[in-house]
């Protein structure tokens, strides 16, 4: 849609959306989400906003929490994107939210509003209010951990089990479509699996030396490494005792790297204090160079009690890193059992200790599921096929408006 100079808003003119008869205008693209903080679905919206085609999309990204100061969100605004925090924290405040965030649709008149987590709750009447055309969330989780409590359960039970406000439900992985359908009893929702950007993630043997140097760890050192917020989904505690369990079976050294912060990282700490191997374990907190670190080690490890489809694993995968993990979610759709990387059945210590003793003992074994996971990664997990899939989606339901005759969205579905 092209806007006359007379309809320019201030916000769409900083977007660089100056009027020109002959040429059609990007659209104004909102991601919605409630932080950046350094997480799986944040670490998502990013890639998505590096990515996206700006001859056809402005994007915009708006976060419902107030700055974090995060590496994401300086990677935000190092692109150029306009980022809006609507900065209420307080409880009985929480209507600002909807004030704020109306003001942005007043002001930017988005074309396609992409929500994610649980910021669909203040966009849903607004796209309703403002007939914004193209409205699509991503599922960024098994659809009960998603759903929420309250106001949150209220409005994803409006958008899709009763199919109100026409919003495009987007499963991330196959499991999280059955149990989304199972949940609302909605038939097979758009499936668009995750995707990261790769190249970032090449192996690089320099880069191997110099951080392990770092880090004071031995050249023959097998170091497995976790990514990921120290919460009960992760299961840190399973991985703590496994590894501990281990440690005695090892005929080479080995040390366990713990990337992310959380809840529960004191509670894991003192664990690892309990069982005497502080020396084996290193908190490395929140990172900015993920990709260096999983460079410098030899083996992820990933037994989350539940998950989506999670970009850890597929980083994990494009470093060139054999993945040990449990079956869960969409963690077998990346994993190729036996191929690049070791399933395990959820919350199974023994199957767990095993498997990672395994690939201490077999060199060989870690070499050749090094290669297929790398492979796999480069075939399957590119973020440039993420983002055409959506714009496709996009392009796609604003043609379904169109041909509506009145500009405003009918239900998918």
């Amino acid at each position: 849609m092209a806007y006359s100079a007379g309809r320019l808003s201030h916000a769409q003119r900083h977007l660089g959306l100056w009027y020109n008869p002959l040429v059609s205008q990007p659209r104004v693209l909102f991601h919605i989400i409630n932080s950046l903080r350094p997480a799986g679905a944040e670490q998502f919206v990013v890639n998505m906003l590096r990515y996206h085609d700006r001859a056809r999309y402005r994007p915009v990204c708006i976060c419902l929490r107030a700055p974090m100061g995060t590496h994401l969100e300086a990677a935000v605004q190092q692109m150029g994107v306009p980022l809006h925090f609507l900065d209420v924290s307080n409880k009985p405040l929480r209507w600002l939210h909807n004030m704020k965030l109306n003001a942005l649709f007043k002001e930017y008149r988005p074309t396609v509003v992409h929500t994610h987590l649980s910021s669909i709750r203040y966009a849903f009447p607004l796209t309703i209010k403002h007939r914004t055309p193209v409205r699509v969330h991503t599922l960024h989780n098994l659809a009960k951990e998603e759903m929420g409590t309250g106001a949150n359960r209220l409005v994803r039970l409006l958008a899709f089990k009763y199919r109100l406000g026409c919003f495009v439900p987007i499963a991330i992985a196959e499991e999280v479509a059955r149990t989304f359908e199972t949940l609302y009893g909605y038939h097979n929702p758009c499936l668009i699996p995750n995707g990261i950007p790769v190249q970032n993630f090449t192996p690089n043997s320099a880069t191997r030396v110099k951080v392990r140097e770092a880090h004071r760890s031995e050249l023959s050192s097998l170091i497995f490494i976790h990514v990921g917020r120290f919460s009960y989904q992760k299961n840190h505690e399973l991985l703590v005792n496994a590894f501990a369990n281990l440690l005695p079976h090892a005929d080479v050294p080995v040390e366990l790297w713990l990337v992310g912060d959380g809840e529960l990282r004191e509670t894991v700490q003192a664990q690892v204090k309990s069982l005497g191997i502080q020396e084996r374990v290193r908190f490395l907190g929140v990172r900015s160079d993920i990709p260096d670190l999983l460079r410098a080690a030899d083996v992820f490890v990933f037994p989350s009690r539940w998950e989506g489809n999670p970009l850890s694993v597929m980083e994990a995968m494009a470093a060139g890193l054999p993945v040990v993990a449990t079956a869960v979610g969409g963690v077998p759709e990346l994993v190729e059992d036996g191929v690049s990387g070791i399933l395990v059945p959820n919350e199974d210590h023994n199957a767990l200790v095993g498997a990672l003793q395994q690939l201490v003992q077999r060199a060989d074994l870690r070499a050749q599921m090094a290669h297929a996971a790398r492979r796999r990664a480069e075939e399957r997990f590119d973020i440039r096929h993420t983002v055409a899939a959506y714009e496709s989606l996009y392009e796609s339901l604003l043609q379904r408006a169109r041909t509506a005759g009145n500009g405003a969205p009918t239900c998918h579905n």
